[in-house]
């Protein structure tokens, strides 16, 4: 029994070692869209 708690466990950290390294290898990629806001006309009114 300790001896398949310890398998399921090294296996457990071989993939999220596997992970990390496909990761590091092929990053995603970033969202990237323009950011349109519209600022209050308050502060830059004339007197």
């Amino acid at each position: 029994m300790r001896t398949a708690l310890l398998i399921v466990v090294l296996l457990g950290l071989l993939v999220a070692a596997g992970g990390v390294l496909f990761l590091g290898a092929f990053p995603p990629q970033p969202h990237t869209h323009a950011v349109q806001e519209i600022l209050p006309n308050d502060r830059f009114k004339t007197p």
